[in-house]
């Protein structure tokens, strides 16, 4: 920009300003600025593209373009002149105007005014322009360029000092309204036009991607010499494949839809340089061009702060919805153009060349924004969608941090689009690849050249100027998919890592591996080195050939090329593995597919060869010799295949399947087969060593093999004939027989007795054949076998024992014969169990210890039935056999069945069972031995077997708690009496019964309630026990039952409630307080219940306490007064904690009741409305006060002064709880009057924004460490008013009973007082020095002195705030909600020091204890009080030294209480900071032990557990004792050193030395540790009732000491035998108790817990 010194528009100069300081405007150099941004574009035909552009914007379908030699007229007549006229030589014909013209919406009033403005972009985002500049591209060629429309003109031109100027005016009207807009630019410098073809092929590539206009003419002067028109074919939609991710990385465009399209072109177009001569006649070429154009509809969802900084980029709203598109040239579509174009012209002639596919480095292939840019996109083809250019729209802008986010997310719809359709196109190649397969084409060339095509048009190129741009495309087109890239190979499209380059020589034996072609190999290598990396084509690897031999078989020849290739290959690689290979290839031979794996053998012809039959069987495991002939010895043993040897040749011989093949190669059936084979052993058996010859032998065993005179037999039982045969023939032996291929010869009779033929027969064998003649019985044969025992062997014994010789007892005309151990001993037992026994018919009965049974019993004759059969009897459905076989498994489990085990048979019923007088066998697990469960439904066993041994036999007592849970899951009791039966069966097996099961069995619905008829079920969690005395409400409320003390017992185990807590009565609150109203009898029954859940607010658990506050359950009260009745009317309602307020303003609650629903009028009440979380109306009421301005009235003044200064210590006496940075005024120095003319003060009901004002007397105000009262001139004195304003400065409690009473005292006169029992005289000065005392300490605490104030000089305890939860502290305002921890059992030390307060606090400082002599003179002055008048104030004085808010506080640090052990049941908790903690017990075992005692002791007089108490020892707390969750915490400590001896003066006579607790019951003194122990208990049980120390405690610790007094006498009687006779010891220890109460309690009723 050029900045220059001109007159501003008031006259003066831009110096003139800057002299004085202000500002100057800038200014423009509007020439300057113009010529450097046409600097910048550096495309050809910048002005039509931007023209173009413009037309198309306004909708426009036509256009026309105008070169003319001349300036005409633009008369639409002109166009019609004759194409005969002579057109001029186009390349020396100067051009003087370019007329641009189009047929599209005329100019709005919008458009005129924003075309004189520069940077004004058109703001309807669905248009191109952006930048508001394209106009301002026409002074590129010209200076006066000159626009009309719509019967407007807009002409230009430039001024002096470069300032471009404009005129409008109307168009001339004429007698047809001129429709075109037009643009006229005379030229700067003429000269020719462009070339027509160069002109023709701009025009073509500029509105492919338009979206309205369809035609354009070129015109020479009057002559058209060109013409592109483009049309737009219907539409195919293509659907999304599902594994493509659709949405942009940053979810800002997600494709919704892809179509495609076919467009057509059509150009006439005339060139100048064919025409030979002017005259001749001009020939119109016309070419046409289909292109095919996929566009993707595509939602956009940027954020808000993208479209607010591409909205500041370019002043447009983002569109909802966009398009992409991409044209795609298929093969047949881009041969056919080239050949046409060939045919036609020269290429660089066609109008086309810029619109058909690059496929040769895509560099003339665009990015398009609706025209052209110079942006190329790296692949073969153009894409155009709403990118966001750079100012002079040359290219894409991926520099601006926010614009380049919109361009990056678009190119990644590119990447997407482009990644569809090569998947699409892909697709369509692969169904002609698979009508090829099928036969329906004739070759797969064609395939191949077309996946050739769509690989290099999808070849990301360097793109220019921005490389980004194709690697953006890339990474989209890669990566917007979840499955890798397809590619076509030899077996189809395939996905590229299942791909591999060609290898010749793999390819000769695995015609199905996947693997690109010859030709994609060799014409495609720059594409497919362009791919990225996790796509790149792998070679082919032995890996990949074991896989694909795994899933196909090779004949003989493809078998030896790939043994060929397996040796080549592993000569390069020494880590290869031959048996990967066998397991991988298979061979297809006639006789059926042979596994390489399987083959392990090959035979050598030179040895074996000469010996094995040719025409025998041999085994499958054999290479071929079609195969092994090719190779040598050494390459086949290189595959792991071994030499077949003899006796891998008998071993395949003996094989089942080649026997039974064929039956003359079945060497047991086929004599012929069985020589040859002989004889073929006996050959080659001098050769063999010993341990081949005996693997022979072994083979041929049992096998009848040798040719016999009674066919073929086994060799063990065939015989060598021999001279002597008479026996033998009697005994007709098998001998063997010579054969025609087998002689018995000498050598032949080594051979055949090494294989087992026998020379002699066995003894077995003869037996055999005696025993076939029936002289012999079994008695006989075992007398013959004793006889020859020593001869027989273990073979021998083994035959005898597998024979089937010996027969069984029953039927004496049966002559099946059974092995020996099928049979039992002859006895009577085995005979009533129907076992089966041997027949023994020898001269002697049987006798188990005879040799004839230690015969029997080696043969396997059992003398016991095994446990299974043993077993199996047992379950037997005869009756007889049943009982018979479980009394005699009984009998012997520990003696013969100790190996037993009931899992063993847990799936046999045999025990005998009964339920309901029916009789049946059960399993194991099925019936148990408790006869009650009978009641339950469960089997149990029959009562003749109780006495059995059934736990040994796996018989449960019990069934497990698993199934007594389903029986009552599924099958509860139906009725009471039945309920009543089952419970108390159960009751006592509780401790069966585990946690979970019992939580389990809370929640089951096993209680039947109501008539037997229709019984409900309620789970016991929901009942109660009734005990007799139930309140009527909770009869209604609750379901109570009773089954009896045993059943009872259980249900309270399964979480029975014994009473209805008040958790319970508030839960029922909560969940309809609307019934819960009505059941209680209305208001009155509804506020006692609401009294005790007050009264014992600590009981109710957080949870429950916050579900109250937040429902609508609480009793609000609005009062509102009827016109024409006396009283007020009030109306009730339940409602949340934030509806209803609680009364402490008594003025405010005057001024705005009938807007208030309030919490019912009693401090019990709304102390616990405000635990609920509850506002203070004083919390919601904001007041405010007018400007107060002090007028001189000294004596009204002072007496106010003095009568506040005076009456205000008789009032703080008994109102101790100030706030601590409030100084008490004590003297004129910290309280000041003043007077003032009015005083009005406003207060607004901030809830209801309801405002009221009034006029006041007095109002005070904090000023520092001083009160300044004011007083109003004007308004009637009323002491309410000082006192309100005084108690809200002082007071942190409620201050409406405190604001009464103080108005009483300064309203009443002292005698007044006097008579009231005020010591006026005595208390005024005591506290003011006390006062001062306290603000001293205030102050110093302020200012941050470490010196501290001396305890002793202090009147009245340093109350500190409790920083506990609600309870402690309750909310003032409305914003306040009460936060109650999620569970009653949390861990929160404040919720349990809240609930459970501390006994006694001993000490003035938290590390002290108080000597008892102080103690002791405070209760002796206490007591004389009585008799002198003004003590009082001094005692109470003196003894608050001794108390203090944390008088019953539990210590702060309790959390690091951890327990070391148990004494006596009592566990022992110690503080962290104690020293030596190991060795604490063996140190403090004596104190210890003495304590416990005692607790324990008094444990028994109050009946609780000791497991509610704890013996805790610390340095630094300052309690005696403290209840913490229902647990009471006793500290050591105490005890050891001091002892509460003020409780009981009257019983000790003078003035001796008190001694501790220990020391005194280590003296066998425990009376006074009893008392004091007595009542630290009572104390802290009093705390499960109230938190408080108030007359609530009061009430019920009194109760609680009442109720055990008696019980605590007798121990006093026991330990002091000369009481027994103390009739009125009962009277003196009541009294002693109450006056303790009087003199101690009083201190602490006002401490809050």
């Amino acid at each position: 920009m050029i900045f220059r010194s001109r007159r501003l528009p008031d006259g003066s100069s831009a110096h003139q300003w800057q002299s004085q300081g202000g500002y100057a405007p800038v200014t423009v150099d509007t020439r300057a600025l113009i010529d450097k941004v046409l600097a910048r574009y550096s495309g050809e035909f910048t002005v039509f593209r931007e023209l173009l552009q413009n037309s198309d914007d306004a909708g426009c379908d036509s256009a026309e373009i105008r070169f003319e030699s001349k300036f005409l007229g633009v008369r639409p007549e002109a166009t019609m002149i004759a194409r005969s006229s002579t057109l001029p030589d186009l390349e020396t014909t100067n051009v003087a105007q370019w007329t641009f013209k189009n047929h599209g919406k005329p100019f709005t009033q919008d458009d005129w005014d924003r075309l004189p403005r520069i940077a004004l972009g058109n703001p309807d985002p669905q248009k191109v322009g952006t930048f508001g500049v394209g106009f301002y591209s026409l002074f590129s060629v010209t200076d006066t360029p000159h626009v009309s429309s719509g019967g407007k003109e807009m002409a230009f031109s430039w001024k002096p000092e470069n300032q471009l100027c404009y005129r409008v005016g109307n168009h001339p009207q004429t007698a047809t309204r001129d429709l075109w807009t037009t643009f006229k630019m005379p030229l700067r410098e003429h000269a020719p036009m462009p070339p027509v073809s160069q002109f023709m092929q701009f025009l073509a590539s500029s509105i492919t991607f338009m979206v309205h206009l369809r035609d354009v003419t070129v015109f020479f002067n009057h002559h058209r010499v060109g013409k592109i028109n483009r049309s737009l074919g219907e539409f195919q939609v293509i659907p999304i494949p599902t594994e493509l991710k659709p949405s942009s990385p940053k979810e800002n465009m997600i494709v919704k839809s892809v179509a495609k399209y076919r467009k057509s072109f059509q150009s006439l177009t005339i060139k100048a340089e064919i025409i030979h001569s002017p005259s001749d006649s001009m020939p119109v070429h016309e070419s046409k061009m289909d292109l095919v154009m996929f566009t993707a509809e595509v939602d956009v969802t940027a954020g808000k702060m993208l479209s607010k900084e591409l909205y500041r980029c370019t002043k447009k709203n983002l569109p909802t919805h966009l398009k992409y598109s991409l044209i795609y040239t298929g093969k047949d579509e881009y041969d056919q153009s080239r050949t046409g174009e060939q045919k036609l012209f020269h290429e660089s002639t066609s109008a086309f060349r810029g619109l058909r596919a690059d496929l040769d480095g895509a560099t003339h292939t665009r990015i398009f924004i609706g025209h052209a840019t110079a942006q190329t996109t790296g692949i073969g083809g153009h894409m155009a969608s709403c990118f966001i250019p750079t100012v002079e729209r040359e290219s894409i802008d991926l520099v601006d941090r926010n614009v380049a986010i919109w361009n990056r997310e678009l190119l990644y719809v590119g990447g997407f689009l482009c990644r569809l359709v090569y998947e699409f196109e892909l697709s369509k190649i692969q169904g002609l690849w698979d009508e090829a397969a099928d036969g329906k084409s004739q070759s797969r060339k064609l395939e191949d050249q077309h996946f050739l095509h769509l690989l290099k048009f999808f070849t990301f190129h360097h793109s220019t100027p921005s490389p980004r741009v194709a690697e953006l495309l890339a990474k989209s087109f890669y990566g917007c998919s979840t499955l890798p890239i397809r590619l076509l190979s030899s077996v189809g499209v395939r996905r590229a890592s299942d791909i591999r380059v060609f290898d010749p020589a793999v390819a000769k034996f695995l015609k199905f591996l996947p693997m690109l072609s010859e030709d994609v190999t060799r014409d495609c290598a720059r594409s497919i080195a362009a791919l990225r990396d996790h796509y790149k084509i792998s070679s082919v690897t032995p890996s990949d050939v074991l896989q694909e031999l795994s899933h196909h078989t090779l004949d003989i020849e493809e078998l030896v090329a790939c043994l060929r290739w397996w040796i080549t290959w592993r000569r390069n690689s020494l880590t290869s593995n031959p048996a990967d290979l066998l397991r991988a290839a298979s061979l297809q031979d006639t006789g059926g597919v042979i596994r390489l794996s399987s083959i392990t053998y090959f035979i050598d012809p030179n040895v074996l060869g000469l010996h094995i039959p040719p025409d025998g069987p041999l085994p499958s495991s054999l290479i071929p010799l079609g195969v092994s002939k090719y190779f040598g010895c050494t390459e086949l043993i290189s595959f792991g295949w071994k030499e077949f040897t003899v006796t891998s040749w008998l071993q395949h011989v003996l094989r089942p399947e080649v026997m039974s093949s064929d039956a003359k190669w079945d060497f047991t059936r086929s004599v012929d087969w069985a020589s040859c084979v002989l004889s073929t052993l006996s050959r080659i058996w001098p050769q063999l060593s010993e341990d081949t010859q005996s693997k022979l032998r072994d083979m041929l065993m049992n096998k009848p093999c040798i040719p016999t005179s009674k066919g073929l037999c086994c060799p063990e039982g065939s015989y060598l004939p021999i001279a002597d045969n008479t026996l033998f023939h009697h005994l007709g032996l098998p001998i063997v027989s010579d054969h025609s291929r087998f002689k018995v010869g000498e050598d032949t009779k080594q051979f055949l007795l090494f294989i087992g033929v026998r020379t002699d027969p066995p003894v077995r064998f003869l037996l055999d054949r005696m025993l076939s003649k029936g002289d012999w019985t079994v008695f006989k044969l075992v007398e013959y076998l004793l006889q020859e025992a020593r001869l027989l062997t273990d073979e021998d014994l083994d035959a005898l024992t597998s024979s089937e010789i010996f027969m069984r007892e029953g039927n004496e005309e049966e002559i099946t014969r059974h092995r020996a151990n099928e049979l039992y001993t002859p006895v009577d037992d085995f005979r009533r169990l129907g076992l089966p026994v041997i027949r023994w018919s020898g001269k002697s009965e049987w006798t188990g210890t005879s040799p004839e049974a230690q015969l029997l019993y080696r043969l396997g004759l059992n003398d016991l039935p095994p446990l299974p059969k043993i077993v199996e009897l047992c379950s037997s459905r005869d009756v007889g056999v049943q009982e018979t076989a479980f009394v005699y498994l009984c009998d012997n489990l520990h003696s013969h069945y100790l190996h037993y085990k009931p899992e063993n048979f847990c799936d046999t019923e045999f025990i005998p069972a009964e339920k309901n007088g029916r009789t049946c066998l059960k399993k194991l697990g099925e019936v148990y031995s408790g006869i009650q469960w009978t009641a339950l439904g469960f089997f149990v066993v029959q009562g003749q077997y109780l006495r059995m041994p059934l736990s040994q036999l796996g018989v449960t007592k019990h069934p497990p708690t698993s199934k007594l849970l389903d029986l009552l899951e599924n099958t509860p009791p139906s009725n009471e009496v039945t309920a009543a039966r089952w419970f108390e069966i159960l009751s006592d097996h509780i401790s069966c019964f585990s946690s979970s099961d019992l939580i389990k069995l809370s929640g089951l619905p096993i209680v039947p309630i109501g008539p037997s008829s229709t019984p409900k079920l309620l789970p016991p969690a929901k009942c109660y026990l009734d005990q007799g005395t139930i309140p009527p409400l909770y009869r209604k409320l609750f379901v109570f039952v009773n089954l009896g003390a045993k059943a009872n017992r259980f249900l309270s185990a399964c979480s029975l409630k014994s009473t209805v807590s008040l958790e319970d009565v508030a839960k029922a609150l909560i969940e309809n307080p609307a019934n819960f109203f009505e059941l209680a009898g209305g208001y009155e029954g509804f506020l006692d219940e609401l009294r005790k859940l007050a009264y014992r607010s600590q009981d109710i658990s957080n949870d429950t306490l916050d579900k109250m506050c937040h429902t609508r359950s609480l009793l609000g009260m609005c009062r509102k007064k009827t016109q024409g009745k006396t009283g007020w009317d009030y109306e009730y309602e339940f409602l949340t904690y934030e509806e209803v307020t609680i009364v402490d303003d008594i003025d405010g609650y005057q001024l705005f009741s009938d807007c208030l629903f309030i919490a019912p009028r009693e401090s019990v009440l709304e102390r616990f409305y405000a635990l609920l979380g509850c506002s203070y109306l004083s919390a919601v009421i904001k007041e405010s006060c007018n400007d107060l301005h002090e007028i001189s009235d000294a004596k009204s003044c002072q007496q106010v002064q003095s009568l506040v200064l005076e009456r205000l210590p008789l009032f703080i006496e008994n109102y101790t709880d100030t706030k601590r940075e409030v100084a008490i005024p004590s003297g004129p120095d910290y309280l000041t009057v003043r007077a003032c003319e009015r005083i009005l003060v406003s207060k607004t009901l901030v809830t209801r924004n309801v405002k009221k004002t009034r006029d006041v007397w007095a109002i005070a105000r904090q000023e520092g460490d001083c009160i300044v009262l004011w007083t109003s001139k004007t308004a009637k004195c009323d002491m309410y008013d000082v006192a309100t304003s005084l108690c809200r400065l002082l007071f942190d409690s409620d201050t409406m009973d405190a604001a009464a009473h103080l108005e009483r005292i300064l309203s009443a006169d002292s005698g007044y007082l006097r008579r009231r029992g005020y010591l006026v005289d005595q208390t005024s000065q005591q506290c003011r020095d006390g006062y001062r005392l306290r603000n001293r300490a205030t102050e110093q605490r302020s200012a941050g002195s470490a010196s501290t104030i001396d305890f002793s000089q202090q009147s009245t305890p340093d109350t500190q705030p409790n920083p506990h939860f609600n309870r402690e502290k309750l909310p003032r305002s409305a914003e306040t909600i009460p936060q109650f921890p999620s569970s009653p059992h949390a861990t929160d030390k404040s919720l349990d020091t809240a609930r459970h307060p501390a006994f006694l606090l001993l000490s003035r400082t938290p590390r002290e204890v108080i000597p008892q002599s102080y103690i002791r003179s405070i209760a002796e002055t206490a007591i004389k009080s009585h008799s002198s008048e003004g003590g009082k104030p001094a005692i109470r004085a003196e003894a608050s030294q001794c108390s203090s808010s944390a008088f019953c506080r539990m210590p702060a640090d309790v959390g690091c209480l951890r327990s070391i052990g148990q004494v006596k049941s009592i566990e022992v908790c110690i503080d962290d900071g104690v020293p030596d903690i190991d060795t604490f017990m063996e140190r403090m075992h004596g104190p210890l032990g003495r304590f416990v005692d005692i607790i324990i002791t008094l444990s028994e007089i109050y009946r609780i557990s000791t497991t509610t108490l704890r013996v805790f020892y610390d340095t630094s707390a300052g309690c005696i004792a403290f209840n913490c969750g229902g647990i009471i915490y006793l500290n050591l400590r105490y005890f050891e050193v001091w002892r509460e001896w003020i409780i009981f003066p009257i019983f000790e006579r003078g003035d001796r030395a008190v001694t501790s607790d220990d020391e005194q019951v280590k003296n066998n003194n425990r009376r006074d540790a009893q008392m004091s122990w007595f009542l630290a208990l009572a104390h802290e049980i009093a705390h499960n009732l109230t938190d408080l120390h108030n007359s609530d405690h009061e009430f019920w610790f009194s109760a609680i000491c009442e109720a055990r007094l008696v019980a605590f006498s007798q121990l006093l009687q026991l330990a002091n035998p000369w009481l027994r006779y103390t009739s009125w010891l009962r009277l003196i220890v009541i009294a002693v108790l109450f006056g303790y109460f009087a003199k101690h309690m009083t201190l602490v009723t006002n401490i809050p817990h």
